[in-house]
Parts: C-alpha cells; structure tokens; sequence
C-alpha cells in the first residue's frame, strides 16, 4: 500500500516555512504509524527531503485559469503516481492537512477502484476528494477527470468525480466510505456522529482557529476530542501545541475517572456502613 499527499503552490517561496513544517509533521505521524519510507509518496515543486523521504519534483504554471490550483495539480500527481502503482496494490491519497489517527492497511472498500467520503449537507452526495483510496484502474477515471478540467471548465475535481462515477459504467467501481476515514470541520457534528470508531483521518487546517477549537479543544457541540493522545503528542514535538499542555483527550479520560470515581465513592461507603452494622 502506497501513502501520498502533495503540496504544490504557485506563490513562489511565499509561505514555504509553514509548508515544510507541516509536510515534516506529515513524514513523521506516516513512520509512527508504521508507514515505511519508501511507501510514502510526496510530490512538491520545492526541494523537500526528511527520514528518507525524497519528494518528486511538480512543474508548475501549466494550469488552466478554470481549474482549480488544488484540483489540477492533484490529478496530474495521481496521474504519474498511479502509473507507477503495481496491479493489485491500493494507494491511499489525502489532502496535507488531513492526518492519519490510526494504523490502517488495504482498501476499506475491496473490489473498488475508487473509495471516498460523501458531503453530507452542504454539497449532499458530492465526492470528497481529500482522502481516497485508489487502485491502477482508477488511473482511467482520472484521465477523464484532467480532460474535463483543461477542457470542459471544470473547477473542482470533485465535481468531476462525482459527475464521472455517477455514470452507469462507472458507477460499481465506486465505494462511499464511512466518515472515520475523512472526519473534517465541514459538517463536523454530523459526520462525527455517523462515523465509525475510531476516527482514522482527520482533515482540518492546524493553522485556523475555528478548526483548532473544534479538533483540539473540545469546542464543538459534542464537546469531542478525536485525535486521541498520541497525535497530540506529536503536534506538541512539532510546536503546534505549548510542551507543557495536557492532551485534550489525555485530560478528558481522566475527567471522566474522576466522575466515575466520585459517583462510586458514595455507594462504597453506603455498603461499608451496611457490612459494619450487620
């Protein structure tokens, strides 16, 4: 199994020290989880190199106006990567901002060429394309995903997938997978609600506010922290979270003990008050 994401930007160096430090929390979350360096595939239009990791050089400038930087350079990226993948191996590819929680290996969609999340409200039953998992076949579907950006107008390869799957041939290689593998700020109570445990991907901008206080301090309806104690660990090595702070979820599971604890302590001494009067 193959892991990618890519970081292409047309604003020359502007920004390149906040890329680099997210790509470096990217190696680094991969190999923890087990991730060897040679099945990590990284496509930048800088130099970028960590752990063993070398990543493969994108030409940019090359876009049409209509498509969607994101969009364009992502597909001509699974164009070469799944020209290299070997038949019967999947490739998992995600957004740089969408991390990996929990190990995971093989399609969670066997038999599928392509399998992703859905939007739920906003864009209700449009692909999500920030985190898919992938075999050889899917190459197909994304050479007419990049003739529909360069030639049909397109913006978004996401309205090019969901367009192209939906079409009756196309439309049993697809599998819609459960919000674990894609949990993001959009929609979040819902998808976080419908979501198997537990989540294995989550997608937001560590660089955002709004998003911290959803991921990472509990700020959302549900009062949820689903990024578990060893990737808070993890964002604390890499300066996103002050060295000397608690993980929400560390500190969650020991409120929790506490509560447990206090309710209990009552009924220990009601049964010790019991046994000492019998």
């Amino acid at each position: 199994m193959k892991n990618l994401t890519l970081y292409v930007t047309e604003r020359g160096l502007s920004g390149l020290e906040r890329i680099r430090r997210n790509l470096d929390l990217q190696v680094d979350n991969s190999l923890e989880l087990g991730w060897r360096p040679g099945d990590l595939l990284l496509y930048t239009n800088f130099p970028y190199s960590r752990h063993g990791v070398r990543a493969s050089e994108v030409r940019a400038g090359r876009r049409p106006r209509t498509a969607r930087m994101t969009s364009f350079y992502k597909t001509e990226v699974l164009l070469d990567a799944l020209g290299r993948l070997e038949v019967g191996d999947v490739l998992w590819y995600h957004d740089a901002d969408a991390y990996q929680l929990q190990p995971f290996s093989g399609s969670p969609a066997p038999g599928k060429d392509l399998a992703a999340c859905l939007y739920c409200t906003r864009e209700r039953l449009l692909i999500q394309g920030g985190s898919m998992f992938l075999t050889r076949a899917a190459r197909e579907v994304f050479e007419r995903v990049h003739d529909l950006l360069l030639h049909r107008r397109y913006r978004k390869d996401e309205f090019a997938l969901t367009d192209l799957t939906g079409r009756p041939e196309l439309l049993d290689r697809f599998a819609p997978l459960d919000y674990s593998y894609n949990l993001g700020d959009t929609d979040f109570e819902l998808r976080y609600q419908l979501a198997e445990r537990p989540i294995k991907v989550a997608h937001f901008h560590l660089d955002r506010e709004d998003h911290r206080a959803k991921f990472l301090d509990g700020g959302s309806s549900l009062g949820v922290f689903p990024l578990g104690e060893r990737f808070e660990r993890l964002l604390q090595r890499h300066g996103y979270l002050e060295p000397w702070r608690v993980p929400a979820s560390a500190a969650a599971a020991a409120a929790r003990t506490r509560a447990r604890d206090h309710e209990e302590e009552p009924r220990e001494r009601a049964v010790a008050g019991v046994l000492a009067g019998s």
